[in-house]
């Protein structure tokens, strides 16, 4: 029968999508003011932000179980499949990936479990999720599809810039001060995944008009460096500046593969806080 595709809730594909691509996913958890979800099973994206914004303090997630994911591969035994290709969320950022890997061992089906690493998690990691289903079903082997899946999660990109900074000063990444100093200067900074899949500063910019245009500098460069580009791009509550992205892509002249648009989910949603713009990169011929 082939093999299936297996992804945590943080690769943050639609509903829609999900079922189009024949993804099957394992939540991780969030805890909300006392409160426990599953994410993207029992609460979305939008009622996140609705309770992220009301919550007294920083939500907390929780990676599935073994358990969990035991559950998720015999089921697939059941249907049929000979193999699995599971993609997570960097190691670096969550215990998921071990919790997987526990699981696969104790499992009648050969099951190869991927760090996102330098992809990290989000709209990257769904763009390299994509081009494996493709190989699925063009009739690619399981070894085939692990070997691109590797090269894949190694090339992928994510920058990402929050609209604001109170969940990064809740969080421990920026300092009291240093959100003073930016919301004074109206200053954005902006992150990306290092090879590992740590949450790393890369620049900074005026704004999100200053940030818009950062981004589409970075996409221009790639651009010439690799050909086309394959961009997702998500958000965490605010579609407005894609839009306007979009529109200073149009206006540079820049072609690109629109890869679609997601929410962040709350597991990324969490560190980011509300209106935050990123983009998954991944070149087209890749």
């Amino acid at each position: 029968m082939g093999f299936a595709v297996v992804v945590d809730s943080t690769c943050d594909f639609t509903q829609d999508e999900y079922k189009s691509l024949d993804v099957h996913m394992v939540p991780l958890s969030v805890l909300i003011d006392g409160e426990t979800f599953k994410d993207q099973f029992e609460i979305s994206s939008e009622q996140f932000y609705e309770r992220m914004a009301a919550a007294e303090n920083l939500p907390q997630s929780s990676q599935p179980t073994p358990y969990d994911f035991e559950q998720m591969y015999n089921a697939l035994v059941e249907k049929g499949y000979d193999g699995v290709i599971a993609i997570h969320i960097a190691g670096v950022l969550s215990g998921t990936i071990e919790s997987s890997r526990t699981a696969a061992e104790q499992v009648d089906i050969d099951v190869r479990v991927l760090d996102g690493a330098r992809a990290g998690a989000t709209a990257p990691v769904a763009l390299v999720v994509e081009q494996i289903c493709k190989m699925r079903d063009e009739g690619a082997t399981l070894d085939e599809a692990e070997a691109k899946a590797k090269e894949l999660l190694a090339t992928a990109e994510f920058l990402v810039a929050p609209e604001t900074l109170e969940n990064l000063l809740k969080g421990g990444r920026l300092s009291a001060d240093q959100v003073k100093n930016a919301s004074l200067l109206n200053i954005k900074p902006i992150f990306t995944f290092n090879e590992k899949g740590i949450l790393n500063a890369y620049g900074k910019a005026k704004g999100m008009r200053g940030v818009i245009k950062t981004f589409v500098s970075e996409v221009e460069n790639r651009t010439n460096e690799h050909g086309t580009l394959r961009i997702r791009f998500c958000h965490s509550g605010n579609l407005k500046p894609i839009e306007d992205m979009k529109a200073a892509l149009a206006e540079a002249g820049i072609e690109y593969i629109d890869g679609g648009t997601c929410p962040c989910g709350a597991i990324i949603s969490t560190h980011l806080g509300p209106g935050a713009l990123g983009i998954g990169i991944l070149p087209a011929n890749a």
